[in-house]
């Protein structure tokens, strides 16, 4: 496999120290702002805020605050606020974003990091209408579409200044693991897994343990629950373990957690 560069420049510099063995608190659309994030992901790793949808429709089925028209002007207020918020947990901040146009999606991400997010992320992981009928998010993953998803890595890395991350979902289609070959050889430094479940024996934990994990920072989450949940999915070697839906329920099981796996 040819590894970008850049992966190993981050990797050089140790960029991602603070997420070794951490706790990310997963964007949740329709709960994961700044107010969440500072709450609920309290001493951890990162907190993912969103995943937001930046698109021209009038209606879309989706939590009406995590939609934003196009345009600077329309978002900036909104991030600067709720990233600043995000940061009162003590974590690193990122925001994550998903849109039929990559023009979007490159202007929403640079305006948070211009407000003060550490990390980047675009969702293709997403099946909703509205994107598969566009061929993107999950569908760019699909073998028909590399093409497309090498454009939008290339475009996102050339345009973005911070650490970006690809959220993914490990069963969204059959062409998955060689999708994760083509992001990681164009230059995305971070991918974001989710297994679905994390219980004992599950596909997912065989998933991982079949990724090559060599210079690529990975993520993964999935139904984990408790602090047994994330060491099954360190232990297939991945580097952070990322929880979502347990939180919502749970404010501090992401601190918690966080403090066990750092006393390993």
């Amino acid at each position: 496999m040819i590894i970008n560069q850049k992966i190993l420049i981050f990797k050089k510099k140790n960029i991602y120290k603070d997420l070794q063995n951490g706790v990310v608190l997963a964007e949740l659309g329709g709960y994961a702002d700044g107010k969440f994030c500072a709450i609920h992901g309290k001493d951890t790793a990162l907190v993912m805020l969103g995943t937001y949808i930046v698109d021209k429709s009038e209606h879309i089925d989706y939590p009406s605050k995590f939609v934003f028209k196009p345009g600077y002007k329309n978002y900036l207020p909104y991030l600067e606020k709720n990233i600043l918020k995000a940061k009162e947990s003590n974590a690193k901040v990122g925001v994550s974003v998903v849109s039929i146009d990559i023009e979007n999606t490159l202007e929403f991400l640079e305006v948070s990091y211009k407000s003060g997010a550490d990390y980047a992320s675009f969702c293709a992981h997403s099946t909703m209408k509205m994107f598969m009928k566009n061929n993107v998010s999950s569908a760019l993953l699909l073998k028909r579409n590399w093409n497309d998803l090498r454009k939008w890595t290339s475009k996102i890395l050339e345009k973005i200044k911070i650490p970006v991350i690809f959220k993914i979902g490990a069963f969204d289609n059959p062409d998955i693991f060689d999708a994760i070959k083509i992001i990681i050889e164009e230059g995305i430094p971070i991918i974001h897994i989710n297994i679905l479940s994390s219980e004992e024996g599950s596909k997912g934990l065989e998933f991982l343990r079949n990724l090559n994990k060599e210079n690529i920072f990975f993520i993964a989450g999935g139904g984990v629950k408790d602090i047994n949940g994330a060491l099954r999915i360190i232990d297939t070697g991945v580097n952070s373990v990322s929880i979502g839906t347990e939180a919502i329920k749970k404010p501090e099981i992401c601190g918690i957690i966080q403090k066990l796996l750092f006393k390993l």
